[in-house]
């Protein structure tokens, strides 16, 4: 069985290179503040930076989803200051007139109508389809893809494969029956400490059992970079989680990961590439056999 998918008009699966997805975060209250922008100009340089370093998608998140039980940066969501940090994103980009597939994190259909409306390719939905029951219909609308995360009644809160399978199968339903072509729906297992009563282990089994995700047939992503589960282990803040965020990625990527969501487009980039090597070299030597 292969899985193939498509963002944008890039094609992403079986076959094809790791994607990159480069994170941009426009709220203060987003947990690495290191990939806070906050201007105009801030947003400028980090589009060309990253295009630069060879990202594939931009991921563009405008509330900050980050745990407050563990960062104490709770955000109150609001959907015209959404709207208002996304213009000026997408402002900027106009104005430099580059071009590459852009992701929106989003749980609003309003916001996702907008955000498609002003060029946007894909809507990233950490709640899997599952809190406004118009997103998956705007998304159809605009024929867009859909990054689903596992989510059962709040982001995050399924922690085992079998949970997060049955959780992601019925969120690729809603996107099917709303007109979502199967080829445009991404699935995300949400790694990452989302609710209190999830353990640092289930990140790691996830990562570990990843291939597992394959039955659903649809493209994988990961969300890994300097996540508070790599602190954990390596009992660093998210500005000393670069090295350990790689090792993990390198994991994920070895375990069937097709997407990868990151704040270090150029260091994913060369992880990615060794990856990709391996397993393409791998494959090879099988089939000669």
């Amino acid at each position: 069985m292969r899985i193939v998918g498509e963002i944008g008009g890039v094609s992403c699966g079986d076959g094809y290179r790791t994607l990159i997805m480069g994170v941009m975060n426009l709220s203060p209250a987003s947990f690495y503040k290191g990939s806070v922008l906050k201007t105009s100009n801030a947003i400028q340089d980090r589009i060309l930076e990253f295009i630069s370093e060879g990202a594939d998608i931009i991921d563009v998140g405008a509330i900050s989803s980050a745990p407050s039980f563990i960062y104490n940066s709770v955000e109150k969501e609001s959907g015209s200051m959404e709207i208002d940090r996304l213009k000026v994103f997408f402002d900027t980009i106009k104005e430099i007139d580059e071009h590459i597939p852009i992701s929106v994190d989003t749980k609003s259909h309003k916001t996702a109508k907008f955000s498609l409306k002003s060029g946007a390719s894909m809507i990233n939905d950490i709640s899997g389809l599952k809190s406004d029951s118009m997103m998956a219909k705007i998304v159809a609308e605009y024929d867009a893809s859909i990054t689903v995360m596992a989510c059962q009644s709040q982001p995050g809160d399924v922690f085992k494969i079998s949970d997060i399978v049955n959780e992601l199968e019925k969120s690729i339903e809603i996107a099917l029956n709303a007109g979502i072509s199967r080829k445009k729906i991404i699935i995300d297992p949400g790694l990452g400490s989302w609710v209190p009563e999830r353990k640092t282990k289930a990140d790691y089994l996830i990562l570990a059992r990843l291939e597992n995700l394959r039955v659903l047939k649809q493209p994988i992503l990961v969300g890994i970079s300097r996540k508070s589960f790599i602190g954990a282990v390596i009992k660093k803040p998210p500005e000393e989680r670069l090295w350990g965020s790689l090792a993990a990625t390198s994991i994920a990527i070895s375990n069937g990961a097709h997407i990868i969501r990151t704040h270090d487009v150029g260091k994913t980039k060369d992880t990615c590439l060794i990856i990709d090597y391996l397993k393409s070299l791998i494959e090879k030597e099988t089939s000669y056999k």
